[in-house]
């Protein structure tokens, strides 16, 4: 039995709800009725990263690090394939040098989307068709 369960429901055009849990989502590969998929995607990471990033510093360097704001930039190309992320962090609590690089390492060790961008984790996929 799988751990994660979403649905995805297309009827028309580029325009998807997913319902993952008790949560529904819009996205729209066009912007219109709702981000489009990479942009969901890079604020999926974004949200992951600064997740991480706080539960390892409570957890292992016992740092409060107070609020913290992540902007999330990425370039595509002409194919609409995501090229490249940046992530820009601004975090309440004083850091040294030293504990940023900490606080950054332990994110990326922790952070399931960061660890999920690979290429051994596309999806398998099987078709039914006739379906409806």
């Amino acid at each position: 039995m799988a751990d994660i369960n979403t649905t995805t429901v297309n009827e028309e055009k580029y325009h998807a709800l997913s319902r993952a849990g008790d949560f529904e989502l819009s996205i729209d590969a066009t912007e219109q009725e709702g981000p489009s998929p990479n942009q969901v995607l890079v604020a999926d990471y974004a949200s992951c990263f600064t997740f991480a990033c706080r539960a390892g510093a409570s957890n292992e360097l016992d740092i409060d690090l107070g609020k913290v704001e992540t902007e999330a930039e990425a370039d595509i190309n002409d194919d609409d394939d995501l090229t490249a992320i940046r992530f820009h962090m601004q975090i309440e609590a004083d850091l040294s040098d030293d504990e940023v690089d900490d606080v950054l390492e332990l994110g990326e060790d922790i952070c399931h989307v960061h660890d999920s961008l690979k290429e051994s984790l596309y999806a398998d996929v099987d078709v039914t068709t006739g379906a409806f």
